[in-house]
C-alpha cells in the first residue's frame, strides 16, 4: 500500500478517522486512466460545494501505523505508480481546497487550474509502466514531473494571497470536517512550496491539526509523543516524492537545540500563574519570532515534532488561565480586559485560532471522579470463632471487614475530611474573590479632558490603570508627559496614589506618582 492507503485504512480500523471528506479510490482512477478515460477530481466537501452531513464525533485511540514502508512483496513499478497518482490525487484536493477559500473566504472567483495535461502525462506514465527504464517510459515520467510542478508552481502563486488565518480558519470550521487525506495533501503542497514565512506558518499548522484532536473548550491533545510523532512524519517525508530532506549532519546541534527551546517554551507557559505573566514577558511574541527564525529548521521531524507539542501545549494553558481569570472576575471583566488584542497573538503562537471572547463564553466544568475501589482487607489465620446471636451475625458480617455499610470506615472518614476542607476553601475562595473585586473599580474617563488620550481605565486600591489611545505612539515626549500629568491628576482626584499607562499590547509606557512621572520607550 502507499502513504495515503496505509494512513487511512489503519485510522479506520483503529476508529481513528472521521468519515471523509474527501475520498481517494487509487485503483479505479489508474484503472480509468489506463484505458484513456479522464479522471475525475476527487468530491471535495464545503458548504457551497455539497449537502453532505457531518460525520458523528470517532475516539483517536491508537497510532497512524506505518506511514510509508514500502511492502517488500510490491515491486518497484507498482510502488511508484502508486505514487504518481497519489501525487496527481494530491494537487487536486489542495486546487479545491485553495478554491473554496479564495470563494468563501477572500469572496473572488478561483481561477481553476487547467489539469487536463497533467492528467494525459500521468496517463502516458502508468501506460508505459509495462516498461519500466525504456526511453518512452523515462521521457513520460519526465513529462509528469513537469507537468505536477508546473501545476504545483500555480497553487503556490495562488496560495501566496491567502493569510494564515484564513487557512486556519477554514480547516477549523470545515463541515463536514476535512479528511485527513486532505490535511496530508496539503501538508504535503506546503513542503515542497518555495519557503517563505507564511508557507512556514502554514505547515506548521496543518501539521498540529494533522497529528492532535480536538477536547473540551478549545483545547487539543496530541495523539503521539515527539518521538512518535517525529518518526511518522520520517514516514511521510520519504513516500513524498521531488522532496529534499533536510538531512545536514552538522546541524545536528541547531535540530537539538530547537527542540529545547521549544520544550522550554512549554515550561515557562505551564509555571505561569497569570495570562498577564505572560503577556507582560512578550512569551507570544518570543514564541513567534523564534519560529521565524528556525526558518526551514521547522520542516526538520524531530523540530516539527516538539512544535507540535508547543502548540497544543501553549493553546491548552492559555484557555486554563483565562478561564481561571473568569472565575475569579467573571467573564465581563475579562473580556474588557482582553477584548480582541491578544487573539492574533494568542493564535500563533498556539498555531490554532484561539480567541479570548470565544475561549470565556465557554461553559465547562470538569468531571470528578466518584468510584471508589475499596481493597479488602487480608483475613486474619487461626482467629477463634464466637457464637454470636443471629443479629450480631449481620452486623459482625457487615463490620469484620473493616467497613461500614460496605465502606472502608477510614477511607469514609478521610472522604468526610475532605469534603469539610473542600467546602472550607471554596467558602474562603468565594469571599476573597468578593473582597478583590470590590476593590476594582471602573473609572469614567469619558467625562474628562483624557477621551481622545485613553480608551479604558481601571483602578486598584492605590493604582489607576489605563490603556492608551494608538495615537500614543505618534506623540512628542512633552505631549505623552502632559497626558501622564493629567492622569495622574485625574487619579490623585479619586484618592489614587498611582498611574500606570499601558498599550494595546499590555505594555507598560508610562508610570506616576505625586513624586515624579516617566514615560518608557519601548
Amino acid at each position: 500500500m502507499n502513504v495515503f492507503e496505509d494512513l487511512i485504512e489503519e485510522l479506520k480500523q483503529e476508529n481513528l478517522l472521521e468519515d471523509t471528506v474527501i475520498e481517494i479510490k487509487t485503483e479505479p482512477t489508474a484503472a480509468a486512466l489506463a484505458a484513456g478515460a479522464p479522471v475525475a477530481a476527487p468530491a471535495f466537501a464545503s458548504a457551497a460545494e455539497n449537502q453532505l452531513s457531518e460525520a458523528p464525533g470517532v475516539d483517536f485511540k491508537t497510532t497512524f501505523g506505518n506511514l510509508g514502508d514500502k511492502d517488500s512483496s510490491t515491486d518497484d513499478a507498482e510502488f511508484y505508480r502508486k505514487r504518481a497518482v497519489d501525487e496527481v490525487s494530491g494537487l487536486q484536493m489542495v486546487e479545491h481546497m485553495i478554491s473554496a477559500i479564495e470563494r468563501e473566504h477572500m469572496k473572488i472567483v478561483p481561477k481553476i487550474y487547467d489539469d487536463l495535461t497533467v492528467k494525459r502525462a500521468l496517463h502516458n506514465f502508468l501506460r508505459l509502466q509495462e516498461a519500466p527504464l525504456s526511453p518512452e517510459h523515462l521521457e513520460a515520467e519526465g513529462g509528469l514531473l513537469l507537468e505536477t510542478e508546473a501545476w504545483c508552481t500555480a497553487l503556490a502563486v495562488r496560495d501566496e494571497a491567502i493569510s494564515v488565518g484564513n487557512i486556519r480558519r477554514f480547516c477549523e470550521n470545515s463541515r463536514p470536517v476535512l479528511s485527513s487525506q486532505a490535511l496530508l495533501a496539503l501538508a504535503r503542497f506546503y513542503r515542497v512550496s518555495p519557503f517563505s514565512e507564511p508557507v512556514r506558518a502554514k505547515f506548521d499548522f496543518v501539521m498540529t491539526k494533522l497529528f492532535t484532536r480536538d477536547t473540551e473548550i478549545e483545547k487539543r491533545r496530541s495523539i503521539f509523543s515527539p518521538a512518535e510523532t517525529a518518526g511518522h512524519i520520517k514516514d511521510l517525508y520519504n513516500n513524498w516524492s521531488s522532496l529534499a530532506l533536510y538531512d545536514n549532519v552538522s546541524d545536528a546541534s541547531s535540530v537539538s537545540g530547537a527542540v529545547e527551546t521549544f520544550n522550554a517554551f512549554v515550561a515557562e507557559a505551564e509555571i505561569a500563574f497569570e495570562f498577564d505573566a505572560l503577556i507582560s514577558s512578550d512569551f507570544f511574541d518570543r514564541t513567534r519570532l523564534f519560529k521565524e527564525r528556525c526558518a526551514e529548521l521547522c520542516f526538520v521531524p524531530e523540530v516539527t515534532a516538539a512544535a507540535i507539542e508547543c502548540n497544543v501545549r501553549i493553546g491548552n494553558r492559555c484557555v486554563d488561565m483565562l478561564m481561571a481569570e473568569k472565575a475569579k472576575i467573571g467573564a465581563v471583566l475579562v473580556e474588557e480586559k482582553y477584548a480582541y488584542n491578544y487573539d492574533t497573538l494568542i493564535s500563533t503562537a498556539a498555531s490554532k485560532t484561539l480567541g479570548v471572547v470565544k475561549v470565556i463564553s465557554q461553559e465547562y466544568e470538569p468531571e470528578v471522579e466518584t468510584e471508589l475501589k475499596v481493597e479488602p482487607e487480608p483475613a486474619v489465620a487461626n482467629r477463634p470463632e464466637k457464637q454470636t446471636s443471629p443479629s450480631k451475625q449481620s452486623v459482625q458480617a457487615q463490620s469484620s471487614d473493616g467497613t461500614f455499610f460496605g465502606v472502608n470506615k477510614w477511607l469514609l472518614a478521610a472522604t468526610l475530611v475532605f469534603i469539610v476542607i473542600s467546602v472550607g476553601i471554596y467558602f474562603w475562595a468565594d469571599n476573597y474573590a468578593a473582597t478583590q473585586s470590590a476593590g476594582d473599580v471602573a473609572v469614567d474617563v469619558d467625562i474628562s479632558d483624557l477621551k481622545a488620550d485613553l480608551k479604558l481605565a481601571r483602578a486598584s486600591s492605590e493604582t489607576l490603570y489605563a490603556i492608551v489611545q494608538p495615537n500614543w505612539e505618534s506623540m512628542t515626549p512633552d505631549e505623552q508627559n502632559i497626558v501622564l500629568t493629567k492622569t495622574q491628576a485625574l487619579a490623585a482626584s479619586r484618592g489614587l496614589k498611582q498611574v500606570n499607562l499601558m498599550n494595546a499590547k499590555g505594555r507598560t509606557v508610562g508610570l506616576a506618582s505625586a513624586s515624579k512621572s516617566e514615560v518608557i520607550k519601548q
